[in-house]
């Protein structure tokens, strides 16, 4: 898993169970469990699983299905080398408004845009206290606006090095209106399982 997966995962998997019929919905859940051991959030994370999954429950037309559902929570548009994602989804407007809105995790998020850090070097650079940092970075892989790029070898042991999905967030903020889009390189977005399987 990699790519925008895990930022997506929360969102899809609630519009999937929001467009699916109450019987559809059951037996892609059970299908899931008994063959993967997944819920339909973490199958996200593993898209080609879930889709295999929807083939053999429903008369659904999946490839539409599956574009409307992710529709529904960013558009992906290509730019000069890079891809620009708008945020439609509000839960993720306001998930992403939450991190750029606190001044800790802002820090470690741009220390992050151009460059891959193990954990202590994301501490030095963005001068976040430990207390505070571990817990922030923490919460920022699991919500997937960084994710493990890579594993170094450090006192004889492999740790992991992280960078932000983005290369850059722009916030707009409008009368009744606030946008948010990310800039995303190619290589991040080709490792993203559920926008790839979609196009």
């Amino acid at each position: 898993m990699a790519g925008i997966d895990r930022l997506i995962s929360t969102s899809l998997s609630h519009i999937i169970k929001k467009k699916l019929s109450s019987s559809d919905l059951k037996n892609l859940e059970r299908k899931l469990f008994l063959e993967h051991g997944m819920s339909i959030k973490l199958s996200i994370e593993h898209f080609h699983k879930f889709d295999e999954m929807l083939k053999n429950i429903s008369n659904l037309d999946r490839k539409k299905f599956e574009n409307d559902c992710i529709n529904e929570i960013i558009k992906i548009k290509k730019t000069d080398e890079n891809y620009s994602v708008k945020i439609i989804d509000q839960k993720l407007i306001n998930l992403i408004l939450e991190s750029c809105g606190d001044s800790e995790t802002r820090k470690i998020l741009t220390c992050l845009f151009e460059n891959d850090l193990t954990i202590p070097q994301i501490l030095n650079d963005s001068k976040v206290p430990k207390t505070s940092g571990y817990r922030k970075i923490e919460n920022l892989i699991i919500n997937g606006l960084i994710l493990e790029s890579g594993r170094i070898l450090s006192e004889s042991k492999r740790i992991s090095k992280y960078k932000c999905i983005f290369d850059e967030i722009k916030i707009v903020i409008k009368k009744n209106d606030v946008i948010v889009q990310g800039i995303i390189n190619k290589k991040t977005l080709d490792k993203s399982t559920s926008v790839n399987f979609t196009n």
